[in-house]
């Protein structure tokens, strides 16, 4: 273990619930939470294992905190928590710790301002080439930062003499936080109505923000407001969960592209795989990264019995969703993202029903409250999650994500001198911000009644003419066509392709066929990267518009976009229970001719300039799923 983990691990601290910690340190790496689903033995050496990124609370109104994106060297878990790697990854340092396994936990409140000077201290990008290695990126070291959900001003401060921006993505391709030292003043004025909740912040440089997140790079945001002043909310343990699932190379993997042992650098590493490898792809389950749960995988949460805590997930995975489930037990959800609500949403265990819990697709947050019950070991899952559909559908396993512990409430209180737990669930109407009122029919055709449609759709190019091309593979996986898997004609495929790539060599042009695509139900890229600004949506400050965002694809894409909350209406044109949220999954199995669709409505109030809207998948955004927006002064 090195210097710099240790170093990390003695400013970690465990919290302790109910029961006393066994002495010593406890590293976030290769601990093997129990699987064994009947009740436990506990005694007061019993470990919670789960570890809380380090808080940063605004004091007076202001968060002041510098970021430092360098390399982590560490080890990681895979599947198995015994099972670890040695990596290098992208992380975060803040001030002047050393980067760890997630960014700080930064809570302010609305009305608060919150600073962040972002430091790049990666090393400098591959050199560009005229022939480029085309499994790769030309600046996979350059990035900027988003803070996801939030609701502040997205351009650069023109009136200060020291340029200083706000959530501020749209850098052109020469623009950026370079590597090797370069830095950047990012300031985020929170209007005082902004809504409480769990937000997160990632790098979003557009054509590296996959190869960043899939790394380490990403830390929660907690908005304080009224709900946070209940008695019953104040009084419960809060447990931050950050789930990540970062990519690397190691043997396990089948290809790494030339890339060393714990480390990812290419963007094939990601995009070829895009759900990831560990997790069992038997029983019609395709292959799938596993879920760590800041830093650790499988923690074990302990909780007396009757004790009430708040949870904040976000699912800062890159592409794949999670379908939470406690056993035995009940999440009542009060926001969704970040975004409120004055009543409970019940997520009771689904296992023996329809397999439906809190689904968070990638970038989702959620907030819940759990009561814990009989002593006894409950498992924190993710349930089996479609994300396509057609003949052929792409299944994501179950996971185990985490452990709890519920010991008896009385032999605890016996073994601790800790603070009376919360055991008392917060009474609805739960308090909400005035900026979350709906968008009533006579608001929205008071403001004009503009609607657009919005398509997201998996193209082709140049190459599209060819039946062999990569972008074939992808388009017959998400259309469920029946993949042609002969051994004969598989091995004339590859020995075709084979000969176009030589002769392509040998011209100095591309061929289109010259690479050979195995049958399989996940993409193969071409690495085109499309502009972020190519579509611009031009928006007046303080319209109301409604939105339709059509997919036209077998894939369950994740739509984003930033500054401004969606209130959804319709799904595939039928009038649902509305609701807010920043980010949301779009219905599988779209078509050209008979698109799904998702309608919301939108305030475009309080700022101006430009931000973007784009798949959240974000090998996808990064290949061109997006879109500028561009709000102008009436």
């Amino acid at each position: 273990m090195t210097d710099l983990v240790q170093s990390e691990n003695r400013r970690r601290h465990f919290l302790r619930l109910g029961v006393s910690v066994a002495s010593g340190m406890v590293l976030p790496v290769g601990f093997n939470a129990c699987s064994r689903e009947e009740d436990d033995k506990i005694t007061n050496k019993s470990l919670q294992t789960f570890v809380q990124p380090t808080m940063l609370e605004a004091k007076n109104g202001l968060l002041d905190v510098t970021l430092t994106a360098s390399y982590l060297d560490t080890k990681l878990s895979g599947a198995s928590p015994n099972q670890q790697f040695p990596v290098s990854l992208r992380a975060y340092g803040y001030d002047n710790q050393t980067p760890s396994y997630s960014g700080p936990t930064l809570v302010v409140r609305g009305g608060d301002q919150l600073r962040i000077k972002l430091v790049n201290n990666l090393p400098v990008n591959p050199p560009f080439v005229a022939f480029r290695d085309p499994t790769n990126y030309m600046k996979p070291n350059t990035m900027n930062l988003h803070t996801h959900g939030l609701h502040v001003f997205p351009g650069i401060y023109a009136d200060k003499k020291d340029a200083k921006y706000g959530d501020y993505v749209v850098d052109p391709n020469y623009g950026g936080v370079i590597p090797q030292g370069d830095k950047r003043q990012y300031v985020y004025h929170l209007p005082k109505n902004h809504s409480a909740g769990p937000f997160y912040y990632h790098p979003q440089y557009h054509g590296s923000s996959a190869i960043q997140v899939a790394s380490l790079m990403a830390g929660a945001i907690l908005v304080r407001g009224a709900i946070d002043e209940l008695p019953e909310m104040a009084q419960a343990t809060e447990l931050v969960f950050l789930f990540q699932a970062p990519y690397f190379a190691n043997s396990k993997v089948p290809n790494n592209y030339g890339v060393k042992d714990g480390l990812l650098e290419k963007f094939a590493q990601i995009a070829n795989h895009p759900t990831g490898h560990g997790l069992s792809h038997s029983n019609g389950y395709i292959n799938a990264q596993p879920v760590l749960i800041n830093g650790v995988r499988q923690p074990t949460i302990v909780m007396q019995s009757g004790e009430v805590q708040r949870w904040r997930f976000i699912n800062t995975q890159v592409f794949n969703y999670l379908n939470l489930n406690l056993d035995d037990h009940v999440f009542h959800q009060y926001t969704t993202d970040g975004w409120g609500s004055s009543a409970y949403q019940e997520f009771p265990d689904t296992r023996q029903k329809d397999g439906r819990g809190v689904l968070l697709a990638a970038g989702n947050r959620s907030s819940v409250i759990v009561k814990a019950g009989r002593p006894g070991t409950y498992l924190l899952r993710s349930l089996p999650v479609k994300i396509t559909q057609g003949n052929n559908p792409i299944i994501l396993p179950g996971d185990v994500l985490a452990t709890v512990i519920v010991v008896d409430a009385k032999k605890a209180g016996a073994l601790t001198t800790a603070a009376p737990t919360a055991t008392t669930i917060p009474a609805a109407p739960l308090p909400m911000t005035d900026y979350l009122k709906p968008i009533t029919d006579e608001e929205f055709a008071n403001a004009g009644g503009k609607k657009r449609s919005i398509i997201f759709n998996m193209i082709s190019n140049e190459i599209k003419q060819n039946a062999d091309s990569s972008f074939s593979a992808w388009n017959k996986a998400f259309t469920g066509l029946t993949e042609i898997s002969s051994d004969t004609l598989e091995s004339f495929k590859k020995n075709t392709a084979k000969v176009k790539d030589d002769l392509s060599k040998l011209i100095g042009m591309p061929i289109a066929g010259s690479v050979y695509i195995a049958p399989n139900p996940v993409p193969k890229y071409e690495y085109e990267l499309q502009a972020s600004n190519t579509i611009i949506q031009n928006i007046i400050l303080g319209d109301v518009e409604e939105w339709t965002i059509f997919n036209c694809n077998n894939l369950s894409h994740v739509f984003h976009i930033h500054v401004n909350p969606m209130f959804i209406t319709r799904i595939n044109g039928t009038s649902i229970k509305p609701y807010w949220c920043d980010t949301v999954a779009l219905p599988a199995g779209g078509t050209a001719l008979e698109p799904k669709s998702i309608t919301f409505r939108m305030r475009f109030d309080d700022f101006t300039g430009p931000y973007v809207m784009h798949c959240q998948m974000l090998q996808h955004s990064d290949l061109g799923m997006i879109q500028r927006v561009t709000v102008v002064p009436s």
